[in-house]
């Protein structure tokens, strides 16, 4: 058990009430085949995600869980997000590593100048973009980092790939209401080092069993969603991303 583990950065998030781009639509060509393009599936009571977004009783604490993770996307002057034309679909991407969406933004940057557009990049919350990911609407990319360390091969690309998150299942935060919360963290040594920091003046033997395991973000929603209130995980944003909302504030 450990209390005071982590500290959350609450920021202003960007929703979607602007809605996205249907006029002067700067469609970029994806690097990649739509063979790389994977779906992934929450098998679990509720049975679908289509069925969870659509319980807000379930739905709605997961989600504010989630949307203290930002996720950065390339948008025009009115905060619409760029789409991409993908197998006849229009999808967003949205990044969960800041420095892979700088890259993106000064990629299509160069294409948007052409066309006479301004891009920037924005964050929006986690939750609604993985409402967005289930309408088929909008792609989560996580970091390159965050897939080798979960096992992926050198040099895989992150497009369409699950995102897996980092936490060490034994400890548990206190909550003010009492309860406990797990935290899972996009970084795998930011989790390393939240681990140490809670073992710090634990002998060898009291260390043993604990250690960074990985759970897709697909997965801990279906825990949390089948575990009618009973398990909780704190979504950690990375700390880079943190870093640059301060300056983006």
């Amino acid at each position: 058990m450990m209390k005071g583990l982590i500290s959350l950065v609450l920021f202003q998030l960007i929703s979607f009430n602007n809605g996205f781009t249907t006029t002067k639509t700067i469609l970029r060509q994806p690097t990649f085949t739509t063979s790389q393009f994977k779906t992934t599936s929450l098998a679990a009571a509720p049975s679908s995600p289509e069925e969870l977004i659509n319980n807000p009783s379930i739905w709605q604490p997961i989600k504010e869980a989630l949307n203290i993770v930002p996720a950065f996307t390339c948008t025009n002057e009115q905060g619409q997000p760029l789409q991409y034309a993908i197998g006849g679909s229009m999808i967003a991407f949205f990044y969960l590593d800041i420095d892979a969406a700088k890259y993106e933004l000064e990629t299509a940057q160069k294409e948007a100048t052409l066309a006479g557009n301004t891009l920037k990049l924005n964050p929006f919350p986690l939750g609604e973009v993985f409402e967005l990911a289930v309408k088929q609407k909008a792609l989560l990319v996580p970091s390159q980092e965050a897939i080798t360390a979960a096992g992926a091969p050198s040099g895989t690309s992150p497009v369409g790939q699950q995102v897996p998150l980092f936490g060490c299942m034994e400890l548990l935060e206190n909550l003010p209401d009492g309860s406990t919360t797990t935290p899972l963290f996009l970084d795998q040594n930011e989790a390393e080092e939240a681990m140490s920091k809670a073992l710090q003046g634990s002998s060898e033997v009291d260390k043993e069993g604990y250690k960074v395991e990985i759970l897709p973000l697909s997965a801990s929603i279906q825990k949390q969603a089948t575990s009618q209130g009973k398990k909780s995980y704190t979504y950690v944003s990375p700390r880079a991303s943190i870093e640059y909302l301060s300056a983006y504030q």
